[in-house]
């Protein structure tokens, strides 16, 4: 099996949704049927029949912005499909960064003070462990950005159908700014959850961020809830 199918089933491991909870308010919901961001963004993102696409399979700073005020306990479901790259250069990555308090409008490789919630493979990487990762970055600026220790988690592969590749995969992760608790649902397992906590509670922010690494994926119905 490739690893193009790997590095795919990996994404579908950590962050396909379970489960239903019941949200009080929508702070931001898009289905990109308007446009994009006017908030900032970088990397070759385009609109298409409603879904955003990030297609520059070169760069490893792709990011786009968007404005959602967080505060308590959120919740970030949005779907996400594979569309090329991540094994040319033996390395792919995308992920949500939340409660970013300031964003960078261009190319950063940090994003104001945030966290970034990451699924990575990496042959020879400079951050982490090599192979496939789950990982948690902590954001101090928009150039200071680090590993957070602990959170660095390896991932075994699954085997999946090549006919599996252009399957459109709902997320859902929450993060608690009071507490710093992270729920990720796992969807081998119905009802259950990946459960950690953040090294520092979040707090609040006024941005969330897709971003992607070496990889071409496009997204669909991003949408940032709080919870009681």
């Amino acid at each position: 099996m490739s690893k193009r199918m790997y590095f795919f089933l990996t994404v579908c491991i950590l962050f396909l949704t379970a489960g239903i909870v019941t949200a009080q308010s929508a702070i931001f919901n898009s289905d990109f049927q308007h446009g994009m961001s006017d908030t900032g963004l970088y990397g070759g993102w385009k609109t298409q029949n409603g879904r955003l696409y990030q297609q520059d399979t070169r760069e490893h700073l792709a990011k786009v912005n968007f404005k959602a005020d967080q505060e308590g306990l959120m919740e970030y479901t949005f779907d996400v499909r594979y569309e090329g790259g991540g094994f040319s250069d033996r390395m792919g990555g995308f992920g949500l960064q939340v409660f970013v308090d300031e964003t960078h409008k261009g190319k950063s490789w940090g994003n104001g003070t945030s966290y970034l919630l990451w699924l990575n493979y990496d042959e020879e990487p400079t951050y982490g462990g090599a192979g496939f990762r789950g990982q948690v970055y902590q954001s101090f600026n928009h150039s200071w950005m680090e590993l957070v220790e602990g959170y660095d988690m390896r991932l075994n592969p699954v085997v999946l159908s090549a006919e599996n590749m252009d399957l459109v995969i709902p997320l859902k992760i929450q993060v608690d700014g009071e507490t710093g608790l992270v729920k990720v649902w796992d969807p081998t397992r119905e009802g259950m959850y990946i459960r950690f906590f953040l090294n520092e509670a979040p707090g609040k922010g006024g941005f969330v961020s897709l971003r992607t690494n070496s990889l071409a994926v496009s997204f669909d119905n991003l949408t940032v809830r709080r919870l009681d």
